[in-house]
């Protein structure tokens, strides 16, 4: 048997986000837990495809902010990432800014909760540092980056509905369960905890009657928690999936929620078939992410879609140079500039993916001055 659908089986009745913890994080079978020694889970070669491992352009342009960041503040940055996987998007930012490092960083920081994962950043990332979790004993000596990309979006869910009822619309959550033999099944049944129902009032959401939504009442407390290790002179990016709440949550746009799996570069509809085999995720709600800015006392920022930021950050300048001189280009350019559309171009990656950019002090404002273009609608 499956080692999380015996852990389901032990434990009983589980709500869909104790579920999904298990299933991304279980100690040695979790998605992005568990050892692997092939293709980490993002890549062609792995189950999806991210930012930093569709095109370069995406780690060249940030290289290139924190290069201009630290010239605007006169020193060095502290670069952190969350969620850092293998270490791709650390090792194209630092080949990008080559000899330029020591000027640029002070120090680069990989938190990453996979040992697997940690591993091959030592190898892949010469002079990183790797914590499982960002440590309140190493607090921040200068001015810091954070950046996340799709860190948020696999943060565990309640996934909750709406029934018509006698007395108008009932609220139930989805729990998971053994079915009996060797896999899992859905049941309906009370919300687990009360601050489903303060999450929904805070944010104004009212489902109807078959609307299906996923909810993540803690990112809030957990992104104010990062934003204030960063100390008072910091920008934070964080790069996903997801709308304002008002969106997020609308029943004639997303009436079935957002929560979907992907494997092997396509869509899993059963998100409890085979787990710790397949990635989950559900959307943000980035207005969580602006009050934990505001909790903070850091500015709630600037969202923008991810082709009108790479824009914004002059990554046209850094496709292959045939490009802008109109010259015949080489198979190898010719991929570079497929792939850097994706990211690029106001549909797919480009459209779907926001960047969200928070800050204080002098950072912050040293970014606002590189950020000046209107932001796109979220």
């Amino acid at each position: 048997m499956n080692a999380i659908v015996a852990e389901v089986a032990r434990r009983g009745r589980l709500s869909f986000a104790e579920f999904m913890e298990l299933a991304l994080y279980h100690p040695s079978a979790g998605y992005y837990t568990r050892r692997r020694s092939g293709p980490g889970p993002a890549g062609r070669a792995g189950d999806f495809l991210t930012a930093p491992t569709t095109s370069p352009i995406f780690s060249r342009t940030l290289a290139e902010i924190l290069a201009q960041l630290a010239a605007a503040l006169g020193e060095p940055i502290i670069m952190v990432e969350l969620g850092a996987g293998e270490g791709i998007l650390l090792e194209g930012v630092l080949v990008q800014l080559g000899d330029r490092r020591g000027d640029v960083l002070r120090r680069v920081v990989a938190v990453e909760a996979a040992e697997w994962a940690r591993s091959r950043i030592v190898r892949r990332c010469r002079g990183v540092e790797t914590e499982a979790r960002l440590s309140d004993a190493r607090w921040p000596d200068g001015p810091v980056v954070l950046f996340a990309s799709e860190y948020y979006d696999a943060l565990a869910v309640h996934r909750i509905t709406a029934r018509a009822d006698s007395g108008g619309v009932a609220l139930a959550e989805y729990y998971v369960e053994h079915d009996g033999g060797t896999g899992l099944r859905w049941t309906l049944g009370e919300p687990s905890t009360p601050k489903i129902l303060e999450y929904l009032a805070e944010h104004g959401v009212a489902l109807v009657d078959g609307q299906v939504a996923e909810i993540r009442p803690q990112a809030r407390s957990v992104h104010a928690g990062h934003l204030r290790w960063c100390g008072l002179d910091a920008v934070a990016l964080v790069l996903d999936y997801g709308y304002p709440g008002r969106r997020l949550y609308d029943a004639r746009a997303r009436r079935g929620g957002s929560l979907v799996g992907y494997r092997a570069h396509a869509l899993v509809d059963n998100v409890l078939g085979d787990p710790g085999e397949v990635d989950i995720t559900a959307h943000v709600n980035f207005d969580d992410l602006e009050n934990a800015a505001a909790d903070a006392n850091w500015e709630r920022g600037i969202i923008r879609a991810l082709g009108s930021f790479l824009t914004v950050h002059n990554a046209l300048s850094l496709l292959p140079g045939a490009v802008a001189r109109g010259e015949p280009l080489t198979p190898e350019e010719w991929a570079q500039l497929a792939a850097a559309k994706r990211l690029l171009l106001p549909t797919g990656m480009g459209a779907d993916l926001k960047v969200l950019a928070q800050g204080r002090g002098r950072a912050w404002q040293a970014y606002l001055q590189l950020a000046t273009a209107p932001p796109a609608e979220a």
